[in-house]
């Protein structure tokens, strides 16, 4: 996945309008998926709809997953959870340079 990143490479996740989540640089971003690989026990992400334009790609994301530990948002070990969002990904000489979440 880093493969496909620029540096600097810009994160943001948003939830019901708020920054939850906000990375600048491949490191940081490299820092942010680790503890999210930690975080759940499962997770799944499914596109639902993706279109292309130039270079930005917005998909629609389906996302469930189980708790693996207590989480600073609240949400508890073992719980299961399931949304749906949205992602934009802004490329530049083959790259992303962009990407935000929103959910």
């Amino acid at each position: 996945m880093m493969d496909c990143l620029s540096d600097p490479i810009s994160f943001k996740n948003l939830a019901d309008g708020v920054v939850t989540a906000e990375t600048s640089g491949k490191a940081d971003f490299a820092e942010l998926a680790r503890f999210g690989v930690s975080a759940f026990k499962t997770r799944q992400q499914r596109v639902i709809n993706a279109i292309t334009v130039a270079d930005v790609t917005a998909a629609e994301i389906e996302f469930s997953a189980v708790v693996n530990k207590d989480l600073p948002n609240g949400w508890r070990a073992g719980q299961e959870i399931a949304f749906s969002g949205k992602s934009l990904f802004v490329l530049e000489a083959g790259r992303i340079v962009s990407i935000v979440d929103e959910s």
